[in-house]
């Protein structure tokens, strides 16, 4: 049996200077990094320009860690137990990014959702239908990490987390229970 291995992309597998702009309701005007994104609450009005996220990613730089955990999951598990899975609305930058660093042949699913449960689909969609033992997730998003962990967990699949922060990843650890890991990650 193999591991479904999950890699976000903006924020996880690159850094980039795509960023969000927000025109509020006073039609101030607001630009924030996707980063800063995932922890936005979002106001009455507010209308959302993701267009930097329909492009080619300006700037990227690949965080290094991450990247070479992508590389090692294909190399144990196949291309196919492997997916990045990005709240982007358009797959082609990334493949084209992945392709341009020699990554070809893995899935790319733009959710189109800053949603946490539309990643959560996805895994448990993958789940119903193929043979795993254990997901493992890379995830800046601590929100996507609880909402994936609540799908999997009574489905008796394991699970392990990666949180990946400008501090580098921080991996969910067995002296850790689950519970408080993702407690304390969230409070970061």
């Amino acid at each position: 049996m193999a591991t479904l291995h999950i890699f976000d992309f903006d924020d996880t597998l690159i850094t980039s200077d795509s960023s969000v702009r927000i025109t509020h309701a006073d039609d101030s005007q607001e630009v924030i990094t996707s980063e800063e994104f995932a922890d936005y609450k979002e106001k009455s009005g507010d209308q959302f320009d993701f267009s930097d996220f329909d492009v080619y990613p300006a700037n990227a730089q690949i965080i290094e860690e991450v990247f070479a955990a992508l590389r090692t999951a294909i190399a144990l598990d196949g291309p196919g137990s492997v997916v990045i899975l990005t709240a982007r609305s358009n797959p082609k930058p990334v493949r084209e990014f992945l392709k341009a660093h020699n990554i070809d042949g893995i899935e790319v699913r733009a959710t189109g959702s800053a949603s946490p449960m539309a990643k959560a689909q996805y895994v448990l969609d993958r789940l119903k239908n193929e043979d795993f033992d254990a997901v493992e997730v890379f995830e800046d998003n601590a929100r996507n990490i609880r909402t994936i962990q609540k799908v999997v967990e009574p489905t008796g699949v394991r699970f392990k987390s990666n949180r990946v922060t400008r501090q580098g990843v921080i991996p969910a650890t067995k002296n850790v229970k689950q519970e408080n890991y993702l407690r304390i990650i969230s409070e970061m």
